[in-house]
């Protein structure tokens, strides 16, 4: 989560009417204007706080990813955008690997997921990046001070860049319109 505006809140991404939303740094409500620069290229475009992970029931959750297309499975780039997958948590190894299968706690649970960002530098096997605050800034370590004044870079992943907090009372740290998606990782997505 870097707080970065979504690549497919830009005009021309996907087969919709619209581009995917993004707020505004400085009110935080819904930008109307899809050619605002992002909070990480030095604009006022950013993630909308509702881009967070939601809780439906104990078996099923709702939130958004990151389509990593730089590899072979089935995902193009751009026209992903908006989309809506169903991810579904199995306990099965995939085909030929050493690596695959959910924790336990996830088997059998799924979530529904719209992709809001093309990752073409996300290279691999696996298909999507889950968006959850807390859990490492990557490469855009400016978006989200940007975004929250009054925050430092590390409070945003308990200084872990790449992964971030890795315990539940780091959330703590996240602006509080953060902290419920942050806190869904350690409570829905254990």
């Amino acid at each position: 989560w870097d707080c970065c505006k979504p690549s497919c809140a830009w005009p021309g991404k996907g087969h919709v009417d619209r581009p995917m939303l993004a707020c505004s740094t400085r009110t935080g409500r819904i930008t109307g204007d899809g050619n605002m620069r992002s909070v990480c290229d030095g604009g006022t475009s950013a993630s909308c706080p509702s881009h967070k992970p939601l809780v439906v029931n104990s078996h099923l959750t709702l939130g958004f990813a990151a389509a990593a297309v730089s590899g072979n499975h089935g995902l193009l780039g751009d026209q992903n955008c908006a989309q809506c997958f169903q991810l579904r948590f199995v306990d099965k190894m995939h085909d030929g690997g050493v690596w695959g299968g959910s924790h336990r706690h996830l088997v059998n649970k799924s979530m529904i997921v719209q992709v809001l960002n093309i990752g073409y530098d996300v290279t691999g096997a696996h298909s999507f990046d889950i968006q959850i605050p807390g859990a490492g800034q990557g490469i855009f370590g400016s978006g989200c001070r940007g975004q929250y004044r009054g925050f430092s870079t590390g409070d945003f992943d308990c200084d872990n860049r790449y992964g971030g907090c890795h315990r539940r009372d780091g959330c703590a740290r996240l602006p509080k319109q953060l902290q419920s998606g942050c806190r869904w990782r350690y409570d829905w997505f254990h």
